[in-house]
């Protein structure tokens, strides 16, 4: 699973199906990888909101 495609599932409102995709490619391995994927992509202001949006959905619709 690309970071691009989960990324893609965040920002088009599919937060359902970016935890699954984030299961799928490795919960411990995503962060790290996300947080690089970001950094080279976006402004850093961007890139928190992005990573806080994705770690927060993910964990809401994991802990339900």
């Amino acid at each position: 699973m690309k970071i691009e495609t989960i990324h893609n599932s965040l920002i088009n409102g599919q937060r359902r199906q970016m935890t699954e995709q984030i299961d799928e490619y490795g919960l411990y391995d995503f962060w790290k990888d996300y947080t690089l994927y970001l950094n080279s992509r976006c402004y850093q202001g961007d890139c928190y909101g992005w990573f806080s949006d994705a770690v927060i959905s993910y964990h809401r619709i994991k802990n339900r």
